[in-house]
């Protein structure tokens, strides 16, 4: 106790906790929501617990974008390993692709067209969705120019959804993906 008051101690987060928060942020805002002011005001906190994890903007900023790509490519990728062919692998992304809403790939994307950091790996992430899917195809048996022509033309696909606002459901998304799965295997 101090001077007869009970001793508050200060909320404290993670760097990690500032980090998901600004994806959240990030998907239902977009990138101008991620100022230190803003962000500590909303979890209520001060903005020196973000001077305590983060040494300015282009720091906390970068590690947000480190986790977009490592949450949205690396992570999903590392999911799709339990389903054994590379058929049902395939499979499971593009159900996954056009099942979701993609909020954090388009506030990530309009991100990218005024920040180079954004820009810079939006373009590798890209290069390595399509990488991988590539690979899926080769694996399966698809010649490598032809791998490489229908991995760009999935991924595009995906990209056109998530450009589009389209969410797919039900009949809708097992048509799509079975066209989708015939386009890539052939």
């Amino acid at each position: 106790m101090l001077y007869g008051h009970a001793m508050t101690t200060p909320k404290r987060l993670s760097a990690d906790a500032w980090i998901d928060f600004a994806l959240n942020v990030l998907a239902r805002e977009g990138a101008e929501a991620l100022k230190a002011e803003v962000l500590a005001r909303r979890l209520k906190v001060s903005r020196g617990s973000f001077y305590w994890h983060f040494a300015d903007r282009d720091a906390f900023h970068a590690r947000v974008i480190a986790r977009w790509r490592e949450t949205m490519t690396e992570g999903v990728i590392a999911s799709l390993a339990r389903h054994g062919t590379p058929a049902r692998r395939l499979d499971a992304l593009l159900g996954r692709a056009f099942r979701h809403r993609n909020r954090l790939e388009l506030r990530m994307r309009g991100w990218a067209d005024h920040n180079a950091a954004a820009a810079r790996a939006v373009r590798a992430v890209d290069r390595r969705r399509c990488r991988y899917i590539e690979a899926l195809l080769r694996e399966a048996g698809i010649a490598p120019a032809r791998a490489a022509t229908r991995a760009q033309l999935l991924y595009w696909a995906y990209l056109g959804a998530a450009l589009g606002h389209s969410q797919l459901a039900g009949a809708q998304l097992e048509r799509s993906v079975k066209e989708l799965m015939r386009i890539g295997l052939g």
